[in-house]
């Protein structure tokens, strides 16, 4: 079938806004985004606090990547990259001194809960929200550390420029 000049132009102006739709509903998802940590308004029981972190999320055609840098107060500085899909589906987590792999699950718009695994054992749980006006994400969380101690912490992230 042959398109005439305006075919072809309703053809790419409608290929141009799928694009532009699909970018703007991931620029819209408030999980994505930068994110520093305040740790000042944190707290962590059972293990080191940290100094200092950031966070970076981006998401591609449903998949999420995170890439999160974290300094504790005491011990090595914690860098880990994830990609998950948000279906509840296990993910190996290279770099993490704390978990393996993990699952991440959206519950809502503004809420995830991420389980960790270490050795396919569930060894902490943690709940991801972000505030209704999309500044600030918390995240709170229970488990196991490798040493066998048990840790609760809630940290309050606020979003970067960066």
């Amino acid at each position: 079938m042959k398109t005439g000049i305006w075919g072809r132009t309703l053809l790419g102006i409608a290929a141009i806004c799928l694009a532009t739709s699909a970018a703007s509903a991931a620029a819209k998802d408030p999980l994505v985004g930068n994110w520093d940590l305040d740790a000042a308004s944190s707290a962590v029981n059972g293990q080191p606090a940290f100094k200092s972190g950031h966070a970076a999320i981006t998401v591609a055609k449903g998949v999420y990547t995170t890439v999160v840098d974290l300094t504790p107060a005491s011990g090595a500085a914690i860098h880990y990259e994830t990609t998950f899909k948000a279906d509840g589906v296990d993910v190996k987590v290279a770099g993490n001194t704390y978990f393996d792999s993990a699952t991440l699950l959206r519950v809502d718009r503004n809420t995830s809960i991420r389980t960790e695994r270490r050795g396919g054992k569930v060894v902490g749980v943690t709940t991801i929200e972000v505030s209704k006006d999309g500044k600030t994400l918390s995240s709170s969380g229970k488990g196991t550390l490798p040493d066998g101690k048990q840790f609760a912490r809630m940290l309050t992230w606020h979003r970067a420029k960066k």
